[in-house]
């Protein structure tokens, strides 16, 4: 909140902002409708009507427009998890492991995956998956699962670097 000073040193009324305004009043009608709600819900017709109110929808809703909101928020969100499992590749996709933005050790000029950094931080490169795999799953050290890689990409004759995906 902004305080303005006015010329005595002291806090001066003129700083309140209209956001500030407005989420007060906004506050205090949220509260004054919940607080309705709940006595519309919960207090009994007869004594409504001795307050003289004798408009007013039926109880029904008191529980059916909470639970279509809950309801709605849950196939809304079933809905956003559907098009986002629509919009993924399959496992088996290729552009998984590389794309587009895939970059080398090669690219980076680096010597390999593993190399100490020259600099502070190393650059940041995309390591083959058979090399993950390898460490991860297969019980070799990173330099020992790197020459595998290198030997076996050596093997295949005229193949482009990093071209084992399958």
């Amino acid at each position: 909140m902004r305080v303005v000073r006015s010329d005595d040193g002291g806090p001066s009324g003129e700083g309140v902002s209209s956001v500030e305004v407005f989420g007060f009043v906004g506050w205090i009608t949220s509260s004054v409708a919940y607080v309705l709600y709940m006595l519309w819900s919960y207090v009994p017709n007869s004594v409504l009507e001795a307050y003289g109110i004798h408009y007013y929808p039926s109880k029904y809703w008191a529980v059916a427009l909470p639970t279509w909101v809950c309801v709605t928020v849950v196939a809304v969100y079933w809905a956003y998890e559907g098009l986002c499992m629509m919009s993924a590749l399959p496992p088996g996709d290729p552009s998984n492991l590389r794309d587009w933005a895939t970059r080398r050790k090669e690219d980076a000029g680096m010597p390999s995956y593993f190399s100490p950094a020259v600099h502070a931080v190393p650059p940041l490169v995309d390591i083959p998956q058979q090399i993950v795999s390898d460490v991860l799953f297969g019980g070799l050290m990173p330099q020992e699962a790197e020459q595998r890689y290198n030997s076996t990409r050596q093997r295949r004759q005229g193949a482009p670097p990093d071209s084992d995906v399958t």
